[in-house]
């Protein structure tokens, strides 16, 4: 049985051998009856208390300031913890209040390692910069860039920050479970101050620390003695992408190996009295931090080390 297919009809002011296709009407965009929410970003890990508007009296401002508790911290009523304070504290945790839109992750590598029990528990205490962040991480005035009341910013951490943090959570307040950490600018007033105040505290890390600033007068002050770092524990690194080529080598890479070199001539032990990391590739950025912390926080806080 054959079946007869009409042929496609032409337009009647179609060209020879073209085709009418037939019209289609475009669907209809329906306009939402609410706007569209943006998608929830998920939570942080962790427990957290913000102090929002901390004052300080000496620096005459005020900021942030983000406490991390580890895990099991309200149902162990009687433990104390170490504590890590660490600069640039909106970068240290929340993707959303870093100036890059990525965070250390801090808190989700401190809960890891905690519930994996590689570490030993600790809080964190993140203290948000302000708007006088260099004159604030700085020690010494540069030429072009200004700054010098890392001092002062030492005896706002020292006299009125410790003092409430240590009055309002269980830590051991004690030098030896007292830690700084920051990277750049951050990395560099945190070895200020460890020279300043070793008194006060034992751990000290210097991610990327911007050894350059006023022309290298944190690796002079060095010259000054060593005996303030044998009372310390230093976590150093820098990338092999920071800073400009000096010969063959990073300028970066070139002043962090002075530095340890200082920590060599004192008669600290790598790998005990501190750790020195060139990394492969290290770029300075908030996400490369982030995978060195990792590693800092076993050294520091593993459990082989404190429970010896």
């Amino acid at each position: 049985m054959s079946v007869s297919v009409p042929a496609p009809q032409s337009a009647p002011d179609a060209r020879p051998g073209t085709v009418a296709l037939p019209m289609v009407t475009p669907p209809t965009l329906l306009t939402p009856s609410a706007p569209l929410l943006a998608p929830r970003r998920p939570p942080l890990v962790g427990r957290f208390r913000y102090h929002h508007d901390f004052p300080s009296g000496l620096l005459g401002n005020k900021r942030t300031v983000m406490v991390y508790l580890p895990p099991g911290y309200d149902s162990q009523s009687e433990r104390r913890y170490p504590v890590l304070y660490l600069h640039d504290g909106q970068n240290v945790f929340d993707p959303a209040t870093s100036f890059t839109g990525v965070s250390w992750e801090a808190n989700d590598t401190a809960e890891r390692l905690i519930l994996t029990r590689r570490i030993r528990p600790l809080i964190m205490v993140a203290i948000y910069n302000t708007p006088d962040r260099i004159h604030e991480y700085t020690t010494h005035a540069d030429d072009k860039l200004q700054g010098g009341r890392g001092q002062l910013y030492g005896r706002f951490l020292f006299e009125e920050l410790k003092p409430f943090v240590d009055a309002n959570y269980r830590t051991l307040p004690d030098r030896r479970h007292t830690g700084l950490a920051g990277s750049s600018l951050g990395g560099k007033i945190s070895l200020a101050l460890a020279r300043a105040h070793s008194d006060q505290f034992r751990i000290c890390a210097a991610l990327s620390p911007s050894l350059w600033w006023a022309r290298g007068a944190l690796l002079r002050d060095l010259d000054g003695g060593p005996r303030w770092l044998r009372r310390m524990r230093f976590w150093v690194d820098m990338g092999t992408k920071e800073g400009k080529l000096r010969g063959d080598i990073p300028y970066g890479i070139s002043r962090t190996r002075k530095l340890v070199e200082h920590f060599d001539k004192a008669g600290l032990l790598p790998g005990s009295d501190y750790y020195y990391w060139e990394v492969a590739d290290g770029e300075h950025s908030e996400g490369h931090r982030a995978r060195r912390f990792y590693q800092e926080s076993l050294f520091f806080f593993g459990r082989r080390r404190l429970g010896r």
